[in-house]
């Protein structure tokens, strides 16, 4: 078994971003599904992040933006859950982590934002974690519906980033991004989104894992977006059967290329469907940790 770390502070469930707001329902279920209570499952309160971490990503003037928007205080505890967890994956006392979210990050550009996003959730953790313990190969697995615009733009420059993004609506023009092309770098790959669960477990099983192994990176992030799912605001093409096996794909190839150094994050971004994080998240859980509870 792996000793998993969940991350989360009632903050993020209370004032969370609307279209995060069954991140709540995702924590609750962990507890009436007594997860807590196994040996190798452990709770850490998410604490918010300094300031002066999110100036060496952001300018100032875009942190007095989302103070007048009011979602500073949730953006500042959920990346400080992610800058937690990769400070105690690194230094192994946890294998793996999932990471609840009450703010998006990966449409936040370093001065501007949208989606839901107010802060870059991927560039600040790895900023710290290259700061802090001298990690520099990172590859983030982003498999939510929109393009991951903000993060892409942040590391496009950045041959020690691998980034990995599913992305809905190939061939128009979005901000600059021409999705027509599947952006196609070293480092820097796009691929369209899958129409079925089916579809979509057989194509990350073939287009992610042998991308990894290649580039063979320190630690992996996982953008777990939900809202591919049939009562989701995106592709709306997957049920929720399908999430806890894209997990098992990517904790196996992280568990064969970097030690079980993986750190899943999610918004749980299903609004109106709780029934569904309540399915979802608890099986992510079972599989980090190698429970197998719901087999």
């Amino acid at each position: 078994m792996k000793k998993t770390g969940i991350f989360y502070h009632e903050i993020i469930g209370k004032k969370a971003d609307p279209l995060a707001r069954e991140v709540e329902a995702g924590f609750r279920i962990l507890e009436k599904e007594n997860l807590f209570a196994e040996p190798n499952i452990f709770l850490f309160e998410s604490q918010p992040v300094e300031e002066e971490l999110i100036l060496q990503i952001h300018p100032k003037h875009r942190i007095e933006e989302v103070k007048r928007m009011g979602y500073y205080e949730v953006s500042l505890y959920s990346i400080g859950g992610l800058v937690k967890a990769t400070e105690k994956v690194l230094n192994r006392e946890i294998d793996n982590a999932l990471v609840l979210l009450g703010a998006g990050g990966h449409h936040a550009h370093r001065d501007w934002a949208w989606g839901g996003c107010y802060f870059n959730t991927d560039a600040i953790p790895i900023e710290y974690a290259r700061e802090r313990f001298g990690t520099r190969k990172f590859a983030i697995v982003d498999t939510d519906t929109h393009h991951a615009d903000g993060t892409r733009d942040i590391f496009k420059a950045d041959e020690e980033v691998l980034h990995i993004c599913y992305c809905q609506s190939f061939g128009y023009n979005y901000w600059g991004y021409n999705y027509g092309s599947r952006i196609e770098t070293k480092t820097k790959v796009c691929f369209p989104q899958a129409n079925s669960d089916e579809e979509f477990i057989e194509r990350l099983e073939k287009e992610v894992p042998p991308r990894i192994t290649d580039f063979k990176p320190e630690l992996i992030y996982w953008v777990c977006g939900m809202d591919t799912h049939k009562h989701g605001y995106g592709t709306k093409k997957l049920t929720e059967a399908c999430y806890p096996e894209l997990a098992k794909i990517i904790k196996k190839v992280t568990d064969e290329v970097c030690s079980s150094k993986l750190i899943a994050r999610t918004g749980c971004n299903i609004p109106g469907y709780p029934s569904a994080v309540e399915y979802i998240i608890p099986r992510l859980v079972d599989c980090l940790a190698e429970l197998n509870k719901y087999i």
